[in-house]
């Protein structure tokens, strides 16, 4: 597979990740973290997530789209964030 095909599935694939991630975050902020505020430790985790959108959209600039350290930057981010997300969704809700 080329360089810059494998570039753009993982930065797709960040990108349709963040769809979840990005309205978690807002909504943690809004809320100030739930009742007791617990849930602004989980804060600085998506955030860090929602971060990778910005090496991600560089991946569809003409520029970058041969980028090797983009593309380890991208695996990596995607790896752990795909691992958060799977431990988000299967945490049960106390509420």
């Amino acid at each position: 597979m080329k360089l810059h095909v494998l570039n753009k599935v993982v930065s797709l694939l960040i990108i349709l990740l963040n769809l979840y991630f990005l309205p978690y975050t807002v909504i943690q902020i809004y809320t100030n973290g739930g009742a007791m505020g617990f849930g602004l430790m989980s804060l600085s985790f998506t955030l860090s997530i929602n971060l990778l959108l910005i090496p991600a959209i560089l991946i569809f600039k003409k520029r970058f789209e041969n980028s090797i350290f983009i593309l380890i930057l991208n695996s990596i981010g995607f790896i752990i964030s795909s691992l958060i997300f799977f431990l988000l969704i299967t945490t049960p809700n106390f509420e």
